[in-house]
């Protein structure tokens, strides 16, 4: 069985009630060597305006981000889940990188999407509805982790290079 990390969209409960995922399914963690950033182009969220990124990682040794995991997918989940990230390729991350949030479980078998090149931009600035939705979703757990999101959640600057997110869009 594989475990999926959720970073984006899915963090938020409704997200996950949409492909019948329920919370026990669900556990926090921080991923290592990744950097979240909002600098991918919408496959299905469509705008024509400079505010239409949504999110997507980097990697980066000395980053990491927080995230959700959703334990044992199945098929019928994996099937909607490619639909539903077109926009990303799914890979496997390296055991070791995934960690709960104690700090004393190492998680295995995770996968991630991560957005496919030719759909990243340094020049786009966060959707706003998905960037609440994002934001919401952290906030409905707990204060540590809505905390963690914020200071490892990065934007573009619009000069080519990266701020950390300003929660007052």
């Amino acid at each position: 069985m594989y475990n999926q990390i959720v970073y984006g969209s899915l963090l938020h409960p409704k997200e996950l009630e949409k492909h019948c995922i329920t919370m026990n399914r669900v556990s926090f963690v921080k991923v290592k060597n990744y950097r979240r950033i909002f600098n991918q182009e919408p496959s299905w969220r469509k705008s024509n305006s400079i505010n239409r990124a949504v999110l997507n990682i980097q990697e980066d040794k000395s980053s990491w981000f927080n995230a959700i995991v959703i334990k044992n997918i199945t098929k019928e989940n994996l099937i909607e889940l490619d639909e539903r990230e077109r926009g990303y390729n799914r890979i496997d991350l390296k055991d070791g990188l995934v960690i709960d949030y104690g700090g004393m479980k190492v998680m295995q078998n995770c996968f991630i999407y991560i957005g496919k090149k030719d759909k990243q931009n340094s020049i786009i600035l966060p959707n706003i509805e998905y960037f609440d939705l994002c934001l919401e979703g952290a906030k409905s757990y707990f204060d540590v982790f809505y905390q963690d999101y914020i200071a490892t959640t990065y934007q573009n600057s619009l000069n080519h290079n990266l701020k950390l997110i300003n929660t007052k869009l």
